[in-house]
């Protein structure tokens, strides 16, 4: 049996907002290391609250990216895949740069948020 976490995060924005706690707390080793690169809010500030990206990090100076899309569980059941992708991240100064993200795209349960917790550490911090 699958015990998703935070299921009706798509449907009560205070859920939302406790999920983006969640993985913040539990990404919380890379801290200083990453920064946002995605907008996840429309031109007027709303916010996209549509779990994609739930979580998006970038080490501009290791042209290295990361998001996790989170799905939700009624609609797909159990599921975990990750894939890397060339993009362009734009640097200190503006100018884009080539660099490589990695896409994780999940339904959350304690075993799918370790393992993305495993994949962004050896992603971000190798060796």
């Amino acid at each position: 049996m699958n015990d998703f976490l935070f299921a009706d995060f798509l449907e009560d924005q205070a859920v939302y907002a406790a999920l983006q706690a969640y993985w913040q707390t539990r990404l919380a080793f890379l801290d200083g290391l990453c920064s946002p690169y995605l907008r996840t809010s429309f031109a007027n500030g709303q916010a996209f609250n549509d779990g994609n990206p739930i979580v998006n990090l970038a080490d501009r100076n290791a042209g290295k990216a990361a998001r996790i899309v989170q799905q939700c569980p009624q609609e797909f059941g159990p599921c975990y895949t990750s894939f890397g992708q060339a993009i362009e991240l734009a640097g200190s100064d503006g100018q884009l740069r080539p660099a490589r993200e990695k896409v994780i795209v999940l339904t959350l349960t304690q075993a799918t948020a370790q393992r993305a917790g495993d994949e962004l550490r050896a992603w971000f911090m190798p060796g």
